[in-house]
């Protein structure tokens, strides 16, 4: 183990309860973690709540800032009533009805 690494691994706090959780009942939270030096990533923290969530990135990214993205609603597709399959059928039942 070269020092850089023993000097990170010294910094995390890793294990059951401090990073993350074993429990029946957990949710994915979706967490934006700015690291010090770099750029946001995006990580999916397992957990009871949403502050536990934040608690384990915090531990698992030492001197990190977590923030929680806000939840924008999916957009539907939405469908022409003028596309020309549907343009098609119309006039092949017109044409049959005639």
């Amino acid at each position: 183990m070269n020092p850089l690494q023993w000097e990170e691994s010294r910094e995390m706090r890793l294990g059951e309860g401090i990073s993350r959780t074993s429990a029946d009942k957990t949710n994915l939270y979706e967490l934006k973690i700015w690291m010090p030096g770099q750029g946001a990533m995006r990580d999916l923290v397992r957990a009871e709540s949403l502050k536990q969530a934040i608690f384990f990135a915090e531990n698992r990214y030492p001197n990190c800032k977590v923030e929680v993205p806000a939840q924008t609603a999916k957009l539907k597709l939405s469908r022409s009533r003028t596309s020309p399959s549907v343009a098609a059928k119309t006039r092949k039942k017109l044409a049959e009805g005639k």
